[in-house]
């Protein structure tokens, strides 16, 4: 499955935020996220989680033939699997560029950095040696995988345990752990990795990307440092170009995590240790969450924001904006005690609290100014005096008044029509016991009906309606 794009909105979003100093998970700049390691039943076996990224690494071993140049040695591989499970865009049986870069990073830092002795696992010189193999596959991907990846290892390395072995001149046996304790791993320090992110062309540097920040990101670098401030390994990627005071910069820095990421590995060593040497069970129940629905599963990758200050400042840009608005602590709106009609001005657009965490922007409006009338005397309807006046006079007066009064009109009354008779519609009789309908035929009479009307000259008229008369 191809990866999803991201839009350019995002991608500023997240560059604008950077420069002014903010990380969308609400950590500072050079802030990484908590490491928890859990261990499996079996030895060698172990859980790194680095905040949602999930990464589990097993080791296991074998006896072969060694190298004929380096003949008393034995030999280490690393293996990194990237499966759908840790994200949907990894594809089965095809490694992918980041499945290759991933290896080709932890090889660099912890096996050519010499980290393990490897002149431990020798059993018979050019004859037989162990052979270790690691196997880290990516349960979740949520940025920053190189860190949490070489953790697991180191991690699993350290919690490894090897079969004991006697040898009795060509006779060669493997004890069982039942038999005799297996003999632990060797290690000469702990070469852990640490990754940077750089923006805006080395202006500004965080640690422990996340998933959205590397592909945001102009360039990453990543260290391979010891507890003991050794620089085992360097990788840059990217298009940015870096100074060599940026690189002094970073390299402190990660010299500082190295040292913190080294104190947690051994104190999860030392745990797991006393919880077997005390009998107690041991295994990935403990990083299973109860509390959630399901367990070690990815969430979305979007824009998430720390919004335990945003209702504070929404509050106060609510207020800024809505001057003649006063809200409380609580969002609840407070009256200031002036009217808003005593001044006819222009109201700029408002913002209406409406829930937690939302608004609503109301249209510009104009409010007009209303005046207010306070009344003198009781007015109507709260106990005044009668303020109708009486007019003495005759009926005629009034009469003659109105016709002055009134005023001619445009529409000229030529002649008034009605008409009084018979309906058609009054003679249907729509009761009967017949179920078939009535039949009424009419007359040449019935349809030559008219109304004489005289008018003022004496004049007779035959009216139908508004059609002329037809004879019959």
């Amino acid at each position: 499955m191809k990866e999803s794009m991201l839009s350019t909105c995002e991608k500023s979003f997240i560059t604008d935020a950077i420069a002014e100093g903010k990380r969308l998970d609400g950590r500072e700049m050079d802030e990484s996220r908590v490491m928890r390691i859990y261990f499996g039943t079996d030895w060698g076996c172990c859980q790194v989680s680095l905040g949602e990224t999930k990464v589990l690494a097993q080791v296991s071993c074998e006896v072969q033939k060694p190298k004929t140049t380096r003949p008393n040695e034995g030999m280490l591989f690393l293996n990194t699997e990237l499966s759908p499970m840790g994200s949907p865009h990894f594809e089965v049986g095809l490694q992918s560029e980041l499945a290759v870069q991933l290896n080709r990073l932890l090889e660099k830092c912890i096996k050519d950095s010499r980290c393990v002795d490897l002149e431990s696992l020798c059993i018979v010189a050019e004859e037989k040696v162990w052979v270790l193999r690691v196997d880290i596959n990516v349960l979740n991907h949520e940025g920053n995988l190189v860190a949490a990846a070489s953790a697991a290892a180191l991690t699993a390395l350290s919690h490894f345990r090897c079969p004991c072995v006697t040898v009795t001149g060509q006779e060669t046996v493997i004890h069982d752990p039942s038999e005799k304790d297996a003999v632990p791993l060797n290690l000469h320090h702990y070469p852990v990795c640490v990754s940077y992110a750089i923006f805006n062309k080395g202006e500004h540097i965080i640690a422990d990307p996340t998933a959205i920040e590397e592909r945001v990101s102009e360039a990453q670098v990543v260290f391979g440092v010891n507890a003991y401030r050794e620089l085992c390994g360097l990788h840059l990627g990217g298009s940015s170009l870096t100074s060599h005071d940026l690189i002094l910069q970073c390299a402190n820095r990660a010299a500082r995590r190295a040292a913190e990421v080294v104190q947690i590995m051994k104190l999860a060593l030392k745990e797991d240790a006393d919880a077997r040497a005390a009998g107690k069970s041991v295994g990935f129940s403990e990083c299973i969450q109860e509390t959630k629905l399901l367990a070690l599963s990815q969430k979305q990758l979007g824009l998430q924001l720390d919004t335990s200050q945003l209702r504070g400042e929404t509050l106060k840009l609510v207020q800024k904006k809505n001057k003649h608005i006063m809200y409380d602590e609580k969002g609840v709106k407070v009256d200031s005690g002036q009217d808003d009609r005593d001044e006819d001005v222009e109201v700029e657009p408002s913002v209406i609290l409406l829930d937690r965490g939302s608004a609503e922007l109301l249209p510009k409006q104009k409010r007009i100014k209303t005046e207010r009338t306070v009344p003198t005397e009781a007015g109507v309807g709260e106990g005044g005096q009668n303020q109708w006046m009486k007019i003495e006079g005759d009926n005629e007066s009034l009469d003659e008044s109105d016709e002055v009064m009134s005023s001619p009109s445009d529409v000229e009354v030529i002649k008034e029509v009605s008409y009084e008779g018979n309906k058609l519609v009054d003679s249907i009789e729509l009761s009967g016991d017949s179920e078939e309908e009535e039949t009424v035929v009419l007359n040449a009479a019935d349809v030559n009906m008219s109304v004489e009307n005289t008018d003022d000259s004496g004049t007779s008229e035959n009216i139908r309606n508004w059609y002329p008369v037809k004879q019959w």
